[in-house]
């Protein structure tokens, strides 16, 4: 019987004729129980009493998985015994799918940590070698007065900028997060980033847009019509948000996905394009060709929102500037040639229009010739000059199907029908993640992507544009966070892209030195004498000063290490002193000198938002924090007690010259604010209170309900708008406003020397790095069963799969190594090796190694899953110094990506 037909037949007439309808399972025949009659009937109420709750809390995950997913806990006689979905989002509107209920099966069992073996129960002082896992129990009062010692002793003897702190993404845990940030803003330590150094931050949307990242929320992908998902594995990664996905494809949205390897979100996809390892830069140009040769672009769209009509000098390559034309012209004003007058003319909305009535995008009456060379007398004299989009159309007349076919491995005519589809159907998005983010020329990848989105119109338009999803990078209420994180101001902070600090001083070899026409130390030494990077300690290049104290809280930044062997190598024995911060025994505190037992995400106030919903969720003491575990924000003020201790105070001189006092005799009360923000729940109301985003909002009250935000900061893209999901880019499409860019517009030409020099003006294919002689890409994805660590080792997770490290190796390979399923194998380079089991698959292409990444050091016989890696720097990624590209904390700076190393595999023998 057909559904319909089920319930026809549960429609019976009742009185006079009167239509009813009754559940159909009532037309069943009933079945007498079949034992009978029984006395005995405890066991139903057994089973009732197991689910039976004294009372229920709310909390999320604090795990950068993007999630931000609000749970329910139940409490049983003061344990937290089950959790499962809230499902109380506010919906955005009728028509678009629901957030509820948003989880994953990571989150269903948290609590094994909160009452596991792996769980920190009260501080832990190394007794043997780093590493080595010997451990004593210490109090509070010694663990915090020997940090506080050693801290105090490095700044005397060495400078403040020897002290570093290192944590990821306030996001995930807003209080916790900005405790450290505070701390260190108040003693002048230094605070190291994690966007650049996860490789998680795209080169491109910077260079491009002038943003960190500004991707719509999961909702909206439900108004795509087509979509690209382009090294993003939602259907494994994003599980909270992967219905919205195929629900968009069951309302008729077309799916194309574009992987190496054939994996769970291209079951979902109406076209899988298997592309080769690293040349999706190619693909994406070849796309662009098809597009421009077949004149399938938007012209009108390009001419006002980008800087394709811009004129560049044919004899240096440059903008043409107004102080090229004019005496005491500024550098940040550029022309086009204007068809209206045949002539050039300064184009509105650049950088150097700001504050002026020229800052917009709106053309006017102005009509930007979009091709052609033109003669313009210059102050030296008569030059020749072409637009952008000239220059772009010669580029990509080098990028045609047939050569591309096989750069790429994909058929030159699917190509061709991909760009086709994509041009001709509207709205359209490329979804982009790590698969791509990874490789090393990982900025070329995503401005060639970004292209796309431009040259088609879809960028700033609901359903449309490239949105990326890795990390939980982005704390909406932005300026709540900053007066929490910056007491004394952003100004006095030190700050430290992590991957030249860590690359620096881990003595990492450059590999890469024959790519580019000079060595990497030359780039990096211009780049920190020019101002554009900063390298604590001041002056390391030439004194060779070291780091003295590294703080970690809320992250694994040594099982996460690229180059992994060389930071154990030369970076740690560097370090006097090593703390870890946490709930759980981890690398990183493996190899720490002293452990601080963190609270759980059941036992604490907190924040948490994410790119993929405009919502912002709480944590919640829910329990008390378990055995001698103390909340994060209370850490903070202990160590800001045990410095206040020393009675220590120095003078300070900041880059820049600032000169200040810091006075640890007041460290507490210039912490606590004199007591008003000394609780957890107290700092999450100072963020609330402070940002446009949460006005109105209160810690209770977003308890009671998570709350949609109410507005947006002004150096977000877009508003938010009641009813509408969240897209990127409206105020530049819809109000004219200009990007933050050096042109005003979306810049696909970067005319910085370094740039030009490089070949890299405009989006470019290089192909991958092939340092590594060996023959297997080294391919260590985001997977279904951990987030980063975390999970890692959770029995729960583990019986999902094999239960212990597995490498994903194509039939063929493993039959010419003379290896079977489950083999004990050694994975391994010049940098280091593994010892893992093999698990041999057919999704995975050959020439490469898969193996989903997280695994702690401990879960292995021998190395970890970064020990192949190495650090490979971009120098085009040490600029700075012009327009939208100087460093900014976690928004640009240099990316640590390790997708283009290169392993061989052999049976391992014990």
């Amino acid at each position: 019987m057909s559904q319909d037909e089920s319930i026809r037949a549960s429609e019976v007439l009742a009185g006079q004729g009167e239509k009813v309808l009754l559940p159909a399972l009532d037309l069943l025949e009933h079945i007498s129980e079949p034992i009978g009659k029984y006395p005995y009937q405890g066991w139903e109420s057994l089973y009732r009493e197991q689910l039976d709750y004294d009372y229920f809390g709310r909390t999320t995950h604090s795990v950068n998985c993007t999630g931000s997913c609000t749970w329910k806990v139940y409490v049983k006689n003061n344990i937290a015994f089950k959790e499962e979905q809230y499902a109380d989002y506010p919906d955005i509107n009728a028509s678009l799918p629901t957030y509820n209920p948003r989880g994953c099966q990571k989150g269903a069992n948290y609590k094994e940590y909160v009452y596991g073996p792996q769980r920190l129960k009260y501080p832990l002082m190394r007794a043997g070698a780093r590493g080595e896992g010997k451990w004593r129990k210490a109090s509070w009062e010694e663990a915090t007065s020997y940090i506080a010692n050693k801290m105090v002793n490095a700044i005397s003897n060495y400078g403040p900028d020897t002290v570093t702190f290192y944590s990821a993404n306030p996001a995930k845990f807003a209080i916790t997060y900005t405790g450290g940030v505070r701390l260190a803003n108040l003693i002048g330590a230094v605070v190291c980033s994690f966007y650049d150094w996860v490789s998680d931050l795209p080169p491109g949307e910077p260079i491009t847009w002038g943003v960190q990242t500004d991707s719509c929320e999961a909702a909206d992908w439900f108004n795509s019509k087509y979509i690209i998902v382009w090294g993003s594995n939602i259907l494994e990664t994003r599980i909270p948000d992967a219905h919205f996905l195929t629900e968009a494809r069951m309302h008729g949205t077309r799916i194309v996905a574009i992987f190496p390897e054939y994996n769970p979100t291209s079951i979902h996809a109406d076209m899988y394009v298997p592309v080769k390892p690293g040349t999706d830069c190619a693909l994406a140009l070849c796309m662009a060709n098809v597009i421009m040769n077949e004149k399938l672009y938007d012209e009108t769209y390009i001419k006002q929102y980008t800087d394709m009509p811009i004129l560049v000098r044919m004899d240096s390559g440059k903008f043409l500037r107004e102080n090229d034309m004019v005496q005491d012209g500024s550098p940040d004003k550029f022309y086009v040639w204007d068809l209206s007058l045949d002539r050039p003319a300064l184009v509105p909305g650049t950088k150097g229009t700001l504050n002026t009535i020229g800052w917009t995008l709106n053309l006017g009456s102005m009509n930007p010739a979009l091709e052609g060379t033109f003669t313009i007398n210059t102050l030296s004299g008569e030059i020749k000059v072409t637009t952008v989009f000239s220059l772009l159309k010669q580029k990509l007349a080098t990028y045609d199907p047939p050569h591309v076919s096989v750069i790429t491995g994909v058929d030159a005519d699917l190509v061709t029908q991909i760009a086709r589809e994509f041009a001709k159907t509207k709205p359209a998005r490329i979804i982009g993640g790590a698969g791509t983010n990874h490789h090393y020329h990982n900025d070329l990848m995503s401005r060639s992507h970004i292209l796309l989105a431009a040259m088609t119109g879809n960028v700033g338009i609901q359903g449309g544009g490239f949105d990326y999803y890795v990390g939980q990078e982005r704390f909406w209420p932005e300026d709540g966070f900053v007066k929490l994180a910056y007491p004394l101001g952003r100004s006095k902070q030190r700050f430290q892209p992590t991957t030249l600090w860590t690359y620096v001083h881990a003595h990492i070899a450059s590999e890469v030195n024959n790519l580019w026409p000079r060595p990497m130390i030359d780039y990096i030494r211009e780049s920190v004498s020019n101002g554009w990077m900063p390298l604590y300690p001041e002056g390391t290049l030439d004194n060779g000063k070291s780091p003295k104290v590294l703080i970690i809280w809320g992250a694994n930044y040594l099982n996460q290490a690229k180059g992994f062997e060389s930071i154990l190598t030369n970076l740690w024995p560097k370090l006097d002193l090593i703390v870890d911060i946490d709930f759980r025994m981890n690398t990183t505190g493996l190899y720490a000198d002293v452990i601080l037992p963190a609270a759980s995400m059941f036992e604490k106030w907190d924040l948490s938002v994410t790119d993929l919903h405009s919502y912002i969720n709480p944590f919640t003491p829910i329990i008390e924090p378990q055995m001698d575990s103390k909340t994060d924000w209370q850490i903070w003020q202990l160590l800001a007690k045990a410095l206040q201790d020393t009675k220590f105070s120095f003078t300070d001189i900041l880059p820049g010259g600032i000169t200040l006092t810091r006075d640890f005799s007041t460290l507490v009360n210039d912490f606590t604010e004199n007591g008003s923000l000394a609780s957890d729940k107290s700092a999450g109301q100072c963020i609330l209170d402070n940002a446009v985003e949460t006005k109105g909002m209160t810690m209770d009250g977003i308890n009671q309900q998570p709350r949609r935000f109410v507005a947006t900061h002004e150096e977000r893209t877009s508003d938010i708008k009641e009813g509408v999901a969240y897209y990127g880019f409206q105020r530049m499409y819809e109000l004219k406003r200009p990007l933050s860019t050096l042109t005003g517009r979306q810049q696909f030409y970067i005319d910085h020397q370094w740039f030009l020099d490089f070949g890299e003006q405009l989006p470019a294919y290089k192909p991958p790095v092939d340092e590594d002689k060996y023959p297997l890409r080294w391919n260590t994805p985001h997977g279904r069963w951990s987030i980063h660590s975390v999970w890692r080792d959770a029995k729960y997770q583990l019986r999902l799969q094999r239960g212990r490290p597995i490498v994903h190796l194509n039939p063929a390979e493993a039959q010419a190594r003379s290896l079977a399923d489950n083999d004990a194998i050694e994975i391994y380079n010049d940098h280091g090796k593994i010892v893992a089991q093999l698990c041999i698959s057919q999704r995975i292409p050959a020439g490469m190694a898969h193996m989903y990444h997280g695994w702690e050091r401990y879960n292995f016989e021998k190395g970890g899953f970064q020990s192949p890696t190495t650090i490979r720097m971009k120098p085009t990624q040490l600029v700075g110094g012009y327009g939208q590209l100087e460093f900014r904390f976690n928004y640009w700076g240099p990316t640590a990506s390790q997708r283009d190393t290169r392993v061989n595999i052999r049976k391992y023998i014990s």
